[in-house]
C-alpha cells in the first residue's frame, strides 16, 4: 500500500514520523514530541452546525464535507492531524446487519442510532444468521460511500465505525435483558458474542477489500491516524460491567479479533479502572482509546498502569476550560510514552469537565489551537517537574471511589423478635446476592411469622437494595448487579401483592410521586429502569412514562397524578434539548414551585441542570435515592 505523506500541498511527513513514534512508544524529550490530533470539524454530527442535508443518503456530500474540512483544518490549525475519510453512519451499522432497526435522523445534526433491541427472546439467538455485508442493514450503503470515496477522493479511507461484540450484544439484547442473560443463560449470550464476534471480522474484512488495505493496518481508527494498527472497537459498555463478566463475555472475542488484524485499539469513554488487569489479557491489544470525561483520578491510574505497554489516545471531546482541563488531566502523569491526544472540537457544544456537555459559540478551529497551546504548554511544564494543577485545585480530584462507609446494615428494630429480624435479614441477604427463588421463599416465610407486609418492603428489601447501592458506590458491584438487584426486588414484590392489596398499597408508605420517562427522541431505558428500581426500593411511588416521551406527556403525567417530582433520563447527547423543552413545558403549565424536576445520564451534569432550571441532578440511580429526597425535604440530605 502506498505511504500516504501529502494532502492538497500539506505535507504530512512530520506529523506521520511523531505519531509512528507514539506508536513505538518512545520517550518523550520535549512537549513538541507529543502528537496531538484534532477532528475539527467532526465527522460526525452531533454538535455539528452545518452538516448538510443529504451527509447520509448522498456519499458526494459526505465526501465533500470532509475533504473541504481538512483542508480548511490544515491551513487553520497548527496540529498533527493526518487526514483520512471516515464512512460514518452511526452506532448501529453492524446491528443493523443483524436486523436491529435504526432510526435515519431528519435533522443532520443529528447521528442515526438504533431504535430498538432486535432479540427478544433465546429463541431469537438461534435463528440469527451471519449477515450479508452487501444486503443487510447499513452495511450496503458504507460499502457504497466507501466505494465513492476510493474513486472519486483525495483521502485514504478508513473503517465505519466499528461497535465491538460487547456494545452490538447490548443493542441487540438490550442491556438489562443482556445482564440478566449473563447470569441466567451464559452459554447462549456466549453463543450470540460468537456469531457477533464472526460477524465482526467479516464486515472489517469486506470493507477492507472494499478500500484496498491490509489486514494489518488502517489509513484510520476513530478519527486518528494509527500506523501498525490493523482494527479499532468499542467497548462503551465496559465501564459499566465488573471485571469477572467482561473477562469471561468480552476478552475472548476482542481476541480472536485482534489476532485476525495484527492489532487492534479498544474504545471506552470514561473510566475503567476495574479492568486495567484484564486489558493486559487481551492479545494483541496496541491501542486503548479514552475519553476520561473529567475523571482525572482514573486517567492517571490508566495511564500509569499502561504506560510504555500499549498507545494510549486520550479523545475527549472539548472541555469549555481548555487550559484547567489539560491541566488537572495530566498533572499526575509522569511517563508520556505512546500517549496522544486525538479529541474532537464540536462547533456548538463543549465538555463541562464532569462528562457533560453545555452550548458554546466558540471559532472551532480556534479552539483547536488553544487545545494545541495549552497540551503544549501542560506537557513541557510536565517533563520540567512542575506541578500543573491550577490554584485551588486538590490532588486527586476526579477520584474513582469513596472512602469505606460503615459496616453493613442491619435490622435493629426492637419491636422483631429474633426470629423475625432473621427473616428480615434472610429477606436482605438474597435479594443482595440476587437469588430470586431464596428471596421469593424468604418473603412468605416473613409473612408467615405475621410481619406487616410494609416492614418486609421497609426493613427487608429496602434496606437490601440500599446495601446494593453502597456497594455500588464502592465499586465493588456495577451496573449488572443493580439490574438483578432489581429484577430480584420485583420478584419478592410479586409475592408480597396480594398482601398489600386493602392496606393502600405502596402508596401508604410513599415518600412521593415521581414522573419518570426518557425524554422525547431517545429509546435508552436501562438507566430510567434502574432509577425506577432504587426510587421504589426508598420506598417513592414511580409513575413510569417508558420512553421518547414528549414535554406535554410528562405535564399532563405530573397534573394528574399530582406528582411532586419529575426525573428525565437521557442517554443520547442529542436529547439534550428534550429535557431543556420538557422543563419550559412545565413552567409554562403553572407547575414551577410545585413540581420539582430531576436530570440524569450520560450527557448531563450538574451544570447542564442549573443552565436549564432543573433543581435536582443525579449521576448514577443510586445518587438518584439521595437527590430526590434532598429535593423533597427528607432528612438532612
Amino acid at each position: 500500500m502506498a505511504i500516504y505523506t501529502h494532502f492538497r500541498g500539506f505535507d504530512l511527513t512530520h506529523r506521520i514520523a511523531k505519531i509512528e513514534r507514539a506508536f513505538r512508544r518512545e520517550p518523550l524529550t520535549s512537549a513538541e514530541e507529543f502528537p496531538v490530533l484534532i477532528n475539527a470539524p467532526c465527522y460526525f454530527s452531533f454538535g455539528s452546525r452545518d452538516k448538510p442535508r443529504d451527509y447520509y443518503t448522498n456519499p458526494a456530500s459526505m465526501l465533500a464535507y470532509q475533504t473541504h474540512g481538512y483542508e480548511t483544518h490544515l491551513s487553520r490549525v497548527q496540529d498533527d492531524t493526518v487526514p483520512y475519510f471516515m464512512p460514518w453512519f452511526g452506532t448501529g451499522v453492524l446491528a443493523s446487519a443483524f436486523g436491529a432497526p435504526v432510526h435515519q435522523p431528519d435533522n443532520p445534526a443529528d447521528d442515526p442510532a438504533v431504535l430498538e433491541s432486535r432479540i427478544k427472546c433465546p429463541g431469537d439467538i438461534v435463528r440469527l444468521k451471519l449477515p450479508d455485508p452487501e444486503r443487510d442493514g447499513w452495511m450496503p450503503r458504507v460499502l457504497k460511500t466507501i466505494d465513492y470515496a476510493v474513486t472519486y477522493g483525495e483521502m485514504p479511507v478508513g473503517l465505519t465505525d466499528m461497535q465491538g461484540p460487547l456494545d452490538t450484544v447490548g443493542m441487540l439484547c438490550g442491556q438489562a435483558q443482556l445482564y440478566k442473560w449473563m447470569y441466567s443463560e451464559p452459554a447462549m449470550i456466549h453463543d450470540l458474542f460468537d456469531i457477533v464476534t464472526e460477524a465482526f471480522i467479516q464486515w472489517v474484512k469486506v470493507q477492507k477489500q472494499h478500500i484496498g488495505e491490509p489486514l494489518e493496518r488502517s489509513n484510520g481508527l476513530q478519527g486518528a491516524f494509527s500506523p501498525g494498527c490493523g482494527v479499532w472497537e468499542s467497548d462503551d459498555d465496559l465501564v459499566l460491567i465488573d471485571s469477572d463478566l467482561y473477562r469471561e463475555f468480552v476478552v475472548p472475542y476482542v481476541s480472536r479479533i485482534f489476532d485476525t488484524f495484527n492489532g487492534g485499539s479498544i474504545h471506552f469513554c470514561g473510566s475503567g479502572v476495574q479492568h486495567l488487569d484484564t486489558f493486559r489479557t487481551v492479545s494483541n491489544l496496541r491501542v486503548i482509546n479514552n475519553s476520561p470525561l473529567g475523571n482525572f483520578a482514573a486517567f492517571t491510574r490508566l495511564a500509569r498502569s499502561l504506560a510504555g505497554e500499549v498507545t494510549l489516545q486520550i479523545q475527549d471531546a472539548a472541555p469549555v476550560d481548555v487550559e484547567g482541563y489539560y491541566a488537572n488531566l495530566f498533572a499526575e502523569v509522569d511517563d508520556f510514552r505512546g500517549m496522544m491526544l486525538a479529541t474532537f472540537v464540536l462547533d456548538n457544544a463543549g465538555m463541562d469537565g464532569a462528562g457533560g456537555y453545555v452550548p458554546v459559540e466558540w471559532d472551532a478551529f480556534q479552539t483547536s489551537n488553544r487545545i494545541v497551546a495549552s497540551i503544549r504548554n501542560t506537557i513541557a511544564r510536565r517533563l520540567a517537574g512542575e506541578d500543573t494543577r491550577p490554584v485551588g485545585s486538590e490532588a486527586g480530584s476526579g477520584s474513582v471511589a469513596i472512602e469505606q462507609s460503615a459496616s453493613r446494615l442491619v435490622v435493629t428494630q426492637s419491636e422483631f423478635n429474633p426470629q423475625q429480624q432473621a427473616a428480615l435479614e434472610r429477606v436482605r441477604d438474597n435479594l443482595i446476592i440476587f437469588d430470586q427463588d431464596e428471596v421469593k421463599q424468604a418473603v412468605q416465610a416473613a409473612l408467615k411469622l405475621e410481619i406487616r407486609p410494609f416492614d418486609i418492603i421497609l426493613q427487608g428489601l429496602a434496606l437490601g437494595m440500599q446495601e446494593v447501592g453502597r456497594l455500588y458506590e464502592l465499586g465493588d458491584y456495577f451496573l449488572p448487579q443493580l439490574v438483578m438487584a432489581g429484577a430480584t426486588m420485583q420478584a419478592a414484590m410479586g409475592v408480597l401483592q396480594p398482601s398489600l392489596q386493602g392496606s393502600g398499597g405502596t402508596a401508604a408508605i410513599s415518600k412521593g410521586k415521581v414522573i419518570l420517562g426518557t425524554v422525547k427522541g431517545d429509546l435508552h431505558d436501562i438507566g430510567k429502569n434502574l432509577v425506577r428500581t432504587m426510587l421504589e426500593g426508598a420506598s417513592f411511588e414511580v409513575i413510569d412514562l417508558g420512553v421518547d416521551v414528549p414535554p406535554q406527556k410528562f405535564v399532563e403525567a405530573a397534573k394528574s397524578h399530582g406528582a411532586q417530582l419529575v426525573a428525565l433520563s437521557a442517554l443520547l447527547t442529542t436529547t439534550l434539548q428534550g429535557m431543556q423543552q420538557t422543563v419550559e413545558a412545565l413552567k409554562a403549565a403553572g407547575l414551577a414551585g410545585c413540581v420539582r424536576v430531576m436530570i440524569g445520564g450520560a450527557p448531563v451534569s450538574r451544570e447542564y441542570a442549573d443552565q436549564i432550571g432543573a433543581e435536582g441532578y443525579a449521576a448514577s440511580a443510586v445518587g438518584a435515592i439521595a437527590e430526590a429526597e434532598r429535593l423533597l425535604g427528607y432528612g438532612n440530605v
